[in-house]
């Protein structure tokens, strides 16, 4: 007997999913000011050249602003076409927490870049990202003056403006948003998971001081995996893409959470190498900064661009040619769910200091616990995109295959 396809599921069907892409999170500043385009392009080439990079390197960056100078104009930043000249795939980042003058500001960089670069720009754009972390530091708990984050009904008419103001244009890519995996799962945040074609997942197991039993290195795997299912459980079937994740080199000890060479390797072996390659995943980051005891996320050292990084980053067993074989854990959603600390971010890509642990409404029975994030402004910070759908724009071969499958699967059904 032939079913009938609702609209609603026709529409779903048609939505394109991101195939697997391999990214990591870059700011707008370097030591002493902005980056340039020179700056942009010899960072994205040394990106791509690191040697032993999986999944045939890195393609794909994750911005967090569209201004080139967020206290000037409308210019769009220099990391697009720094992005044409090197062939690096961006995760679009408009900055939301500063108010609805700033946000025009940024939107009208997005559609200056359009018009300026056309398909050179356009075919490189993974998704569009309304804001980063915006739900989390909107907690009345989050007491950061400096970015007092978004709530959701500012969101959600920011994605709605998005829309609106490219629906004229040629770019078609997804629009989401990019949060902590507690914003997510905490019910008032529902409606602007509602209004994104895919979300973002920002977590950060070394954060976790409250973890029970603890967060010390082993537990990562764990505390990760918990943090992706609770994510996806909450998503209403949109794709979630994993926008930042890493552990430490240097730094303070936080909670059992040990930062060091060994342990960044090992979190990078034991939760990045099972997923690289298989789904998005901007990692948390390209080159690190340092100042005093706060922690050092590059897998490159600080200073200056090399394509060496600071531990073995090529997936494989040692003495061995095989890629690593360590499976994705199916996580424990029941087994008490481990906060998750995420960086909270400024446009600029800049990091503010941990200060306490931040509890957080999960749902009306959950509660997690949540750490922010120190750091100063790097040579590489970080900046996030979101994704509006799609005529197909930005997307992988293995995404369209994908989509199509889905909706033949969905128009009939014997």
């Amino acid at each position: 007997m032939r079913k009938v396809l609702s609209l609603a599921a026709f529409a779903a069907a048609l939505t394109p999913a991101l195939g697997a892409v391999f990214g990591y999170n870059s700011g707008a500043q370097k030591p002493g000011g902005v980056k340039n385009q020179a700056d942009y392009e010899n960072e994205f080439r040394a990106a791509k050249a690191l040697e032993g990079a999986p999944a045939g390197g890195f393609v794909s960056v994750r911005l967090f602003t569209m201004l080139q100078d967020e206290n000037a104009g409308n210019n769009p930043i220099e990391a697009i076409p720094a992005a044409i000249a090197t062939n690096m795939r961006l995760l679009l980042g408009l900055w939301a927490s500063a108010g609805s003058a700033k946000f025009d500001r940024e939107l009208e960089a997005l559609v200056t870049a359009v018009n300026r670069y056309g398909d050179a720009f356009i075919r490189l754009v993974d998704g569009i990202s309304i804001g980063s972390e915006d739900l989390y530091r909107n907690s009345a708990s989050v007491e950061e003056g400096s970015n007092p984050g978004a709530n959701p009904q500012v969101i959600i008419g920011y994605i709605q403006k998005v829309r609106q103001r490219l629906s004229n244009t040629k770019l078609k890519a997804p629009i989401g948003h990019v949060d902590t995996w507690t914003a997510w799962v905490n019910g008032s945040n529902a409606a602007v998971v509602t209004a994104c074609d895919w979300i973002g997942m920002d977590a950060y197991p070394y954060w976790q001081s409250t973890a029970t039993p603890n967060n010390a290195i082993e537990q990562s795997p764990r505390l990760f995996q918990d943090a992706l299912d609770r994510t996806r459980a909450a998503s209403q079937g949109k794709p979630v893409w994993i926008t930042e994740t890493g552990h430490p080199v240097s730094g303070r000890t936080w909670g059992q959470s040990v930062a060091s060479v060994e342990n960044a390797k090992r979190y990078w072996n034991e939760v990045g190498c099972p997923r690289f390659g298989k789904e998005p995943i901007w990692w948390y980051k390209f080159q690190g900064d340092q100042v005093g005891d706060q922690p050092n996320f590059g897998i490159t050292p600080p200073g200056q661009l090399t394509t060496k990084p600071l531990f073995d980053i090529s997936c494989k067993p040692a003495g061995s040619s095989s890629p690593e074989p360590s499976p994705l854990s199916t996580g424990h959603p029941a087994a008490g769910g481990p906060p998750v600390s995420s960086s909270l971010s400024t446009s600029s890509g800049a990091r503010n200091s941990p200060r306490s642990d931040v509890s957080t409404s999960a749902s009306s029975t959950i509660t997690d616990s949540v750490t922010l994030l120190n750091g100063t402004v790097s040579a590489t910070s970080s900046s996030s995109p979101p994704v509006t759908n799609t005529n197909g724009a930005g997307l992988t071969a293995g995404s369209i295959g994908g989509a199509l499958v889905g909706m033949l699967a969905a128009i009939v059904a014997v």
